[in-house]
């Protein structure tokens, strides 16, 4: 497996590789999420993702095919009356191939970004998952990831 940093070259495979995601998403929670038109639904969100500096993709191949990415966002907030300044890389997404899950991509995708942060000098990495998805979940417990804000809501009758 290889981990390289991904470009504008690769916005058709990303696109492609968050097909599976934007299923589970959308099965889930169809009110929310989009379904997917076609593999390269996201491509011009996406593409213009990778063309701001503060967001970085990682891409994990196995014998030259794309396998899995993730998406992180380098956050630097400035010190408020509430809180001080600080630096956080935020995983907005990632995604793995069904068919490679459990053989280490995931995990090497988030050791990309721990190595994104030790280079920014970022001592937090952060991400939020749906409560629903109880496998994203455990593997971001494997990863050492544990909670620290609860986000809640209530459906109003319009």
């Amino acid at each position: 497996m290889e981990i390289r940093v991904g470009t504008t070259d690769d916005a058709v495979s990303i696109a492609g590789l968050n097909v599976d995601v934007q299923n589970i998403h959308a099965a889930a929670l169809p009110a929310i999420f989009k379904p997917v038109s076609d593999g390269n639904f996201a491509l011009p969100y996406i593409t213009q993702c990778l063309a701001d500096p503060q967001n970085h993709f990682f891409i994990a191949s196995v014998a030259g095919e794309d396998v899995g990415y993730v998406f992180a966002r380098v956050v630097r907030r400035l010190e408020s009356a509430y809180t001080y300044a600080r630096g956080q890389v935020s995983i907005d997404q990632i995604a793995v191939k069904p068919a490679y899950q459990g053989q280490g991509c995931g995990a090497a995708l988030i050791q990309a970004v721990r190595d994104l942060a030790q280079q920014q000098q970022i001592e937090t990495i952060a991400l939020d998952t749906w409560a629903f998805n109880d496998k994203a979940q455990a593997f971001f417990a494997r990863q050492g990831f544990t909670p620290f804000n609860i986000r809640m809501w209530m459906q109003v009758e319009i």
